[in-house]
């Protein structure tokens, strides 16, 4: 886990690790506004802390136009229709403010995405040798026994064997446990949280660790 005094640097950080600001918004979610607002949160943690983060968080990305619904996530709306509708109302008069927040915003995420694509063009590039190693292990394939999914958000063990979405990794990890031996399969799950897994001492995931080396 990160300890208070790093994450309180790394939130503060413009040039942060996008991969620690996601670290830290999972772990800590008391830094989900703080994380929010850093330049380097990427899209995809905007959508998560949008959906999962704290109240605090939510109400800081909603100021710049960033909510569940602008994302197509689900919203699971906890006030009363009068409530909702009242603060609709008041909250016209800043729709332009937002507009243009967030197209400020989106161009600031697209930049960072093109300044990311050199590191995608790389994993890319190694895939096949990741596809050749997995058709090297089909015994030890055979002898892994997919759980069975349990979780209410309809992650599946193939999910969480495959994706290469480093949100839905953390979320799987986060809200689907009896899936967490299948994300330490995952040959792109994310190193601080493979370290994460080996620190629970689930017997499970720890086979599941041992098999990726």
């Amino acid at each position: 886990m990160v300890d208070y005094d790093a994450a309180v640097a790394a939130v503060q950080d413009p040039n942060a690790d996008p991969i620690l600001l996601a670290k830290i918004a999972y772990e800590n979610p008391e830094f989900g506004a703080n994380v929010a607002v850093n330049p380097r949160c990427y899209p995809g943690l905007k959508r998560w802390i949008a959906e999962f983060g704290d109240e605090r968080a939510r109400e800081t990305l909603a100021q710049y136009g960033f909510t569940a619904e602008a994302f197509g996530g689900p919203v699971q709306d906890q006030e009363a229709p009068e409530q909702a509708a009242q603060q609709a109302a008041e909250q016209q008069p800043a729709d332009a403010y937002a507009a243009d927040q967030y197209a400020a915003a989106q161009q600031t995420a697209a930049d960072q995405y093109a300044a990311a694509q050199p590191a995608v063009d790389q994993y890319n590039a190694a895939q096949p040798a990741v596809d050749q190693y997995a058709a090297q292990q089909p015994a030890a394939q055979a002898a892994f026994e997919e759980p069975v999914a349990t979780n209410p958000y309809g992650f599946t063990a193939e999910q969480a064997l495959t994706t290469t979405d480093q949100m839905q990794i953390a979320q799987i990890a986060q809200y689907a446990p009896e899936l967490r031996a299948c994300i330490a399969r995952n040959p792109n799950t994310y190193p601080a949280l493979i370290e994460w897994l080996g620190q629970l001492g689930d017997p499970a995931i720890n086979a599941a660790l041992a098999f990726r080396q």
